[in-house]
C-alpha cells in the first residue's frame, strides 16, 4: 500500500535549508510541487531537497519518518518560490547516500527514483498545468490588450470564456505546457515554465492574475 505524505516547504537559497509553512499558503499550487515515488529497492530513511546552487543540503524533510520502497510523497513549495533547478539526496538504512542532481522542478510532475547496479536513474511524468483562473491578454509589442478571459478546468480539460471585451469561448485541453483553444482562429498556445503566461501563436500573451 502506498503511503502518502504532504509537506511543506520554503526554500532560504542563502544557507540552502527548508523551513515549513503555513497549511494556507501550502494549498496554493507552487510551480515546483512535485509528487516522488520510490523505486530504488531501498527504504529511504531521510530525504534533502535543495536548489542545485546551493552551499548546503539542509534538513532531512522527513524528519522523524522513512519513505519504503513503493512509496509516494507529495512534496509542496511555497508559491512564490522561483528556483528551476532543484539537487536530491536520499540516505539508507545502513548510511549511504544516492544522489540525483539538476532537477528541472518546473517541468516535472512526478519524479520516480530508480537505482541498480550502484548507477542512480529516474523517470519522470511532465506536469499539466493547472490553468484556472483570470488571464488578461498583451499583444506582442507589449500593449495590453482590452480583453480579460477565464479558465475554469477538469484534469486536462479546460473551458474558456471572455470576462471583458469579447463574448467569445472556447473548449480546450492542457497537454504538459501545450494548450489548445480549440473553437479560436488562434489555437495553439505554450505554457511558460513558471506556469504564468500562455504565449498563443499568433504572438499575444495572456498573464495570470
Amino acid at each position: 500500500m502506498k503511503r502518502i505524505k504532504r509537506i511543506a516547504l520554503v526554500a532560504l537559497l542563502t544557507v540552502g535549508m527548508f523551513s515549513a509553512i503555513s497549511t494556507t499558503e501550502a494549498s496554493a499550487q507552487a510551480a515546483q510541487d512535485f509528487t516522488l515515488v520510490n523505486k530504488t529497492g531501498v527504504e529511504i530513511y531521510a530525504l534533502y531537497v535543495t536548489p542545485h546552487n546551493a552551499d548546503a543540503w539542509g534538513e532531512d524533510i522527513l524528519g522523524a519518518d522513512t519513505m519504503p520502497n513503493g512509496g509516494t510523497l507529495d512534496i509542496s513549495f511555497a508559491r512564490k518560490e522561483k528556483v528551476k533547478f532543484w539537487d536530491l539526496k536520499i540516505e539508507d538504512e545502513s548510511g549511504a547516500f544516492i544522489f540525483w542532481e539538476s532537477l528541472n522542478l518546473l517541468q516535472i510532475d512526478t519524479l520516480t527514483l530508480f537505482y541498480k547496479n550502484g548507477k542512480a536513474t529516474s523517470t519522470f511524468i511532465a506536469k499539466d498545468w493547472n490553468l484556472q483562473g483570470t488571464w488578461v491578454g498583451y499583444y506582442d509589442d507589449g500593449s495590453k490588450s482590452p480583453y480579460v478571459w477565464s479558465i475554469t478546468q477538469d484534469g486536462t480539460t479546460l473551458s474558456i470564456k471572455a470576462l471583458k471585451g469579447s463574448t467569445a469561448k472556447s473548449r480546450g485541453i492542457v497537454q504538459g505546457s501545450r494548450v489548445t483553444a480549440q473553437d479560436f482562429a488562434t489555437k495553439n498556445g505554450t505554457v511558460t515554465e513558471d506556469g504564468l503566461e500562455i504565449h498563443w501563436s499568433d504572438g499575444v500573451v495572456w498573464v495570470r492574475q
